[in-house]
């Protein structure tokens, strides 16, 4: 188990042989979880590995995941002050000061709905001049203000696309969020 400050398990960790899969821990790792939920007012999240692949897995809210590696205390802490914080998406205004055009908010609304349904991932393709970094600044200020997310990182391939989010979308938009360049 990984513990909190308080003595509180935020995490299990359901280990195999090298030979065997990972996966399958899954229901000894739902068990153990399920056990430390009734002990404690959350439920603990779930790591199964076999010392060459680790997965991830938020039981009875997301599929098992494939990662890099275990989380750090802070990681843990953010998944469980996200899961027990977060608001409906659907139901959270967008801000219209951010995103005006009716399009921009039927962007965020279908990538939110892809979020609700689990996904991992959403896709925003939009023609050039059409409004793409205030598209995904109206998305990030959503996730945001419903605490589905507390870190955001905008990938950019060039610098310009890096400095125009960073100044017209982080900096106008977002000017009460703290944002780091990494190069």
């Amino acid at each position: 188990c990984l513990y909190d400050d308080d003595g509180c398990v935020l995490a299990v960790v359901e280990c195999k042989r090298t030979a065997r899969s990972p996966r399958e821990g899954e229901e000894q790792l739902r068990l153990y979880i399920a056990r430390i939920a009734q002990q404690q007012p959350f439920a603990p999240l779930g790591f199964m590995a076999n010392g060459l692949t680790t997965w991830f897995w938020e039981v009875g809210l997301a599929h098992p995941r494939m990662v890099a590696g275990f989380f750090t205390r802070a990681d843990l802490k953010r998944l469980r002050f996200i899961r027990e914080n977060r608001q409906p998406l659907a139901e959270e205004s967008i801000n219209r000061t951010i995103v005006d055009r009716p399009y921009q908010h039927e962007a965020i609304r279908r990538d939110s709905e892809a979020f609700i349904a689990g996904k991992r991932r959403a896709l925003l393709v939009m023609a050039t001049g059409t409004g793409k970094t205030r598209t995904a600044m109206g998305l990030v200020d959503l996730f945001l203000r419903t605490s589905w997310a507390q870190k955001i990182l905008f990938v950019a391939d060039r610098d310009a696309l890096v400095e125009q989010a960073l100044n017209d979308g982080f900096k106008a938009h977002l000017h009460h969020e703290p944002r780091v360049r990494i190069h």
